[in-house]
């Protein structure tokens, strides 16, 4: 109120208020105080301030803000922020202008929200410190996940059970390898997608982010292990079996009775030798001889291949149960907004 901006309407024609521009009447000097870009008064001169008859004077000064925001990315996207505008007068004190916010939350005349947010909660209140005179207005937002959810979270989640498939191709077809790096390159694609879409100067780290991680490394060693076993296949046959690798692909292979050796051409023709001699013993003492053919049929039945497709059964189930319980708990983690073990440290918001 200007006790000097005030007339009987009755005397100039019933005009009961005027319209000025802003740098004609006295206003205190409001910036905010967290913008991104130059500070600079609230307003500008075409600015129209209403003066009242009364000499009550009302300025509603329009802008658009830039502002900084701590993000919190924790639990991205099913993630809510919270970010606070700060209006400041300089140049007087607490005794010479009062300033305080007329209502406790913000009003969006119906158009609360934007692409992407939800409005969860919205508060205005009044901070006095020392000399200084402070506005503070804070908008909590909600994200919508439901776009990153479909684009990038479930394609990535495929991609790790196909990842999976790669010990169900045999090494034969000659795809195993190139079927593992063609999934391990499209992890790395969306590991960069996920990337972009979060602010570099986060405090914390998105479990999002971690998830994606964690299966990009999966599938690094899945190729590596793949690689490894193409190697196996192909290993010389006259390099006999260990012990321990011959129990272990029996025990995971369905009919170890039935499978059936590479032999090299010495073996085929020893082979030949000796079922030639043991019908000779048994025609001339009219007895069954053991043979040396049993005893090679007993102990040479597991070849290299037969290694390999037991560690594809052995890597199957394991990458399988570690995939499930991988992405079980970080879903469990972001959808319930809680912190991993390693992280659970005081943080300030």
């Amino acid at each position: 109120m200007d006790e000097f901006l005030n007339w009987d309407p009755g005397e100039f024609e019933n005009i009961s208020h005027i319209h000025v521009e802003q740098g004609m009447v006295w206003k205190p000097y409001i910036f905010l105080e967290n913008s991104v870009t130059k500070q600079s008064e609230l307003g500008t001169n075409s600015l129209s301030v209403i003066v009242d008859s009364d000499g009550i004077l009302e300025w509603n000064p329009t802008e658009v803000f830039q502002i900084t925001c701590t993000a919190d990315v924790r639990n991205f996207p099913f993630d809510t922020q919270t970010c606070t505008m700060v209006f400041e007068a300089v140049g007087y004190t607490g005794s010479e202008l009062a300033m305080q916010s007329i209502d406790e939350h913000l009003d969006f005349h119906g158009t609360a929200g934007t692409a992407g947010w939800v409005v969860e909660e919205t508060e205005m209140m009044t901070n006095t410190e020392g000399e200084n005179i402070h506005i503070t207005s804070s908008i909590t937002l909600r994200r919508n996940p439901v776009y990153f959810i479909l684009n990038v979270l479930l394609p990535i989640v495929l991609l790790s059970t196909m990842n999976i498939f790669v010990f169900m191709l045999p090494v034969q077809s000659g795809e195993k390898a190139g079927y593992a790096i063609t999934v391990f390159l499209s992890l790395a694609v969306f590991l960069t997608i996920v990337s972009s879409n979060l602010p570099e100067n986060s405090e914390s780290v998105s479990i999002v982010n971690v998830y994606v991680f964690m299966n990009t490394l999966l599938s690094v060693i899945i190729a590596l292990v793949t690689i490894v076993q193409i190697r196996l296949f192909h290993r010389d046959p006259e390099i006999p079996v260990p012990k321990v690798l011959a129990k272990i692909a029996m025990l995971f292979t369905k009919q170890p009775s039935g499978m059936v050796h590479q032999m090299t051409k010495k073996e085929n023709q020893e082979t030949t030798e000796t079922k030639n001699v043991s019908k000779l013993n048994k025609k001339r003492n009219g007895q069954p001889t053991t043979t040396y053919n049993t005893l090679f049929t007993s102990q040479s039945t597991v070849g290299w291949p037969h290694v390999v497709k037991a560690f594809d059964n052995i890597f199957f189930v394991v990458f399988l149960t570690m995939n499930l319980v991988i992405t079980v708990t970080i879903f469990a983690l972001a959808v319930h907004h809680q912190k991993p073990a390693d992280e659970d440290h005081g943080e300030e918001h």
